[in-house]
């Protein structure tokens, strides 16, 4: 039976390595055919509005897209921070309702959170507006 076993394991194993080159040249035309570069004709970018001092920016004028760009990366960032702190205020203002309904908290608690909340927001609309102005 050992001699059976020893017989059928030699092909088992020649088999097994003929897959495996198989499998790694295989994968070099696939990765060959997946690195190369496309063919087709690709839309060019639009270039942005205004720059960071309010001008326009010319075709060309890669200096002034970054700026423009940069200047559109800002405005996003200060508007995802400003909804960010707004709905942190507002959930606030919900969690401290919710202990003012069980009776864990008083109304001037509440009173308190909700101005103090509503000057934070507009304070944040207001400096992120604020920013968003200076860059032009």
């Amino acid at each position: 039976m050992t001699t059976l076993n020893a017989l059928l394991a030699a092909p088992r194993a020649g088999w097994q390595k003929a897959k495996r080159h198989f499998a790694q040249a295989a994968l070099i035309h696939a990765v060959a055919l997946l690195s190369s570069p496309a063919r087709a004709a690709l839309p060019t970018m639009p270039t942005p509005g205004s720059g960071i001092d309010g001008a326009q920016v010319a075709d060309g004028d890669w200096l002034g897209a970054m700026g423009a760009y940069w200047k559109q990366g800002i405005t996003i960032l200060a508007m995802i921070f400003v909804g960010y702190f707004f709905l942190k205020v507002v959930m606030g203002a919900i969690t401290k309702w919710n202990q003012y309904t069980r009776g864990q908290a008083d109304i001037s608690d509440l009173k308190e959170y909700v101005i103090t909340g509503g000057v934070l927001a507009i304070a944040l609309v207001a400096m992120a507006t604020y920013a968003i102005a200076t860059l032009g």
